[in-house]
């Protein structure tokens, strides 16, 4: 009879409060399972796009001269770089986290100067190994880098040359990119371009530079950021961004050193047979004396001003991808500059410089870092593969929709 009255008790009619109750509390409660299923749901339309770049190897004979020998410069100011940190991992907040080495005496580095002899340096240097990683020496300083070199070098130093793929750990799932803040990098497992990459491995008139794959949210034009991609060598110790070499060539080296002998000497002791020569050479018709002229020189000409913003590397290929939306339509706007160092024979100045040149074709050669600019801008498909063509090297782009591509 209790156990009817129970029931019966389960089975009468709720009151209009009670039932009120219920269904606020079995909202508060699905409130977190909601939140944690759709985890900072933005309405951002993501997009996976990968990227293949490689350059010709053949020689483009007459198309060199439709481009400029001036670089024209790129600025990357304000783009967004995601294979930089694949490169070079900024450790520096658990370097200063780490306790103080032994024996490095902690003076501010105005005093270490002062106090500090080369020789205490070069001792804290020695007492810095494998064994003694898990504590942070002081910053260098520059009159002693010679003995003594700081823990920037883990990450101010980039590699020669850059890899050839570069990947992530990210699957690229739904629940990643609701939680992603930035575009990331997806797992090199899948890329679709592998059998493409090989061919072009195997030809003998191709070699690629840069395959990556990422996923990042597309907006419109002038809401979206560009995207930073480089590859291949790494020429920033050899040459500056404009293109000349940051240090004399051996040959160059040499001619100063003859230039210098000779403002010394007064005239050096082989100048009346090189003179001879040039004279005899002259009689015959093989030779003669023009008049220099800025048109005619292949010199090419630094900037007055540099810009801002240019990047601190010189990479054989550079520059910036923009992917966006205008209306429902995606957009590709690529800037880059493929480097290659060629020899310049800029026309001679000086009558003597003639002279040498004549004698010896190679006495006044430049090496410089030309630059082949890319432009250009192009309405696509998504999951259709499109090639952007250029007389020295080439790209093939595709842009794939994800869970989070339709509009929303």
């Amino acid at each position: 009879m209790t156990s009817f009255v129970f029931l019966k008790t389960l089975l009468r009619p709720a009151s209009t409060f009670g039932l009120l109750c219920c269904v606020a509390l079995a909202s508060v409660l699905a409130l977190p399972a909601k939140a944690n299923e759709e985890p900072n749901d933005r309405g951002y339309r993501w997009f996976e796009i990968e990227v293949l770049v490689f350059r010709y190897l053949q020689d483009g004979g007459d198309d060199d001269e439709q481009f400029p020998l001036t670089v024209q410069p790129i600025p990357t100011e304000g783009s967004r770089d995601i294979l930089t940190p694949r490169l070079r991992a900024d450790v520096r907040g658990f370097i200063y986290a780490l306790p103080q080495c032994e024996g490095t005496r902690g003076y501010v580095p105005v005093v270490r100067q002062l106090l500090l002899k080369p020789a205490d340096l070069r001792t804290e240097l020695n007492n810095y190994s494998a064994e003694n990683i898990s504590c942070r020496r002081l910053p260098h300083l520059p009159l002693v880098d010679a003995w003594y070199l700081g823990q920037n070098e883990i990450h101010d130093r980039l590699p020669a040359r850059a890899p050839l793929l570069f990947a992530g750990h990210a699957e690229g799932s739904r629940e990643e990119m609701l939680r992603a803040e930035i575009p990331f990098l997806i797992s090199q497992e899948d890329f679709e371009y592998h059998a493409l990459r090989r061919q072009l491995e195997r030809r003998a008139d191709t070699q690629p530079i840069l395959h990556t794959s990422w996923r990042q949210p597309v907006f419109t034009r002038n809401v979206g950021r560009k995207m930073r991609l480089f590859g291949g060598r790494n020429f920033t110790d050899e040459f500056d961004y404009f293109g000349f070499p940051i240090s004399p060539t051996p040959k160059q080296q040499a001619l100063s050193f003859r230039e210098e002998a000779r403002s010394v000497r007064g005239i050096d002791e082989d100048a009346f047979s090189r003179m001879q020569v040039a004279l005899a050479a002259i009689d015959r018709g093989q030779f003669a004396f023009t008049p220099w002229t800025a048109e005619r020189s292949q010199q090419p000409s630094r900037p007055a001003r540099t810009p801002r913003g240019l990047p601190s590397e010189v990479w054989e290929l550079d520059g910036l991808l923009h992917v966006y939306l205008v209306g429902n339509f995606l957009h590709i706007d690529l800037d880059f500059n493929l480097r290659d160092v060629i020899q310049l024979e800029p026309e001679a100045r000086h009558y003597d410089e003639q002279v040498d040149d004549f004698l010896n074709a190679d006495a006044h050669q430049l090496e410089f870092l030309r630059a082949y600019p890319f432009k250009q801008l192009r309405r696509v498909i998504s999951h259709q593969t499109h090639y952007f063509d250029h007389p020295k090297y080439g790209m093939v782009i595709t842009i794939r929709r994800t869970d989070l591509s339709a509009r929303r």
